[in-house]
């Protein structure tokens, strides 16, 4: 049975897909005490916080859900060295890592400094799962299918549609991103997501993974 299919027999298993995602710059600790209590309460996959954020979330979840980090956030546009120090100071804490691709790099059509960013950071962040997000939103489909093909090249296990600075993601990325990329590279739709049938209509066209601040209102439109 597919995810889509999975998840219309049984729409509450959406929490199990769900990266339930604070990283606002001024988020407080007892914000993050909320995100990591909701993500224990409804069975959410992980806990999206900024680097700061971390050893709370990691203390908090003690195992029972994902830490994820955001790395290079919100542009990309650090050098490598600088994402490769933030995944190393972070690894004791983190699951998963949510890294942006150079987007500098990529305006300018620098495809190598495109990949070479993502190996150096698939290589710090080892076993442990790293996505890469385009910032598809504010990408061309052809520019969004060249994106995801040098992402996936570079090492990254999911290619991440977006931090939601640029406008929400629409399914039509996640199509443009699956065309260009192979069976075993997953897709993390995130952006402007906040209800049950827009979080379907993302597995629908490929996506395996929601990125939400609105969890909690997908899971209850559910009911």
């Amino acid at each position: 049975m597919s995810l889509e299919d999975t998840l219309r027999d049984d729409p509450e298993r959406i929490a199990s897909i769900l990266d339930h995602t604070n990283v606002d710059p001024t988020a407080t600790e007892a914000a993050v005490r909320t995100l990591c209590e909701e993500v224990l309460e409804y069975g959410f996959c992980s806990a999206v916080v900024v680097p700061y954020h971390a050893p709370l979330a990691s203390e908090l979840l003690d195992g029972d859900a994902n830490v994820v980090a955001v790395i290079g956030f919100p542009y990309g546009i650090q050098n490598s060295a600088a994402k490769r120090s933030e995944v190393e100071a972070l690894r004791g804490h983190v699951d998963e890592f949510d890294m942006v691709m150079n987007r500098t790099a990529f305006a300018n059509g620098d495809r190598e400094s495109v990949v070479d960013d993502v190996e150096a950071v698939k290589e710090a962040v080892g076993a442990k799962t790293l996505k890469c997000i385009i910032e598809s939103p504010a990408l061309t489909r052809p520019e969004i299918r060249r994106a995801a093909a040098l992402v996936e090249e570079g090492g990254a296990d999911f290619v991440k549609t977006a931090v939601g600075y640029d406008g929400p993601t629409d399914a039509a990325e996640i199509r443009a991103i699956r065309e260009a990329t192979g069976p075993d590279t997953q897709i993390k739709a995130s952006g402007g997501i906040s209800t049950f049938e827009e979080a379907l209509e993302m597995v629908a066209a490929g996506a395996t993974r929601i990125g939400a601040s609105s969890s909690v209102e997908i899971y209850e439109s559910t009911q």
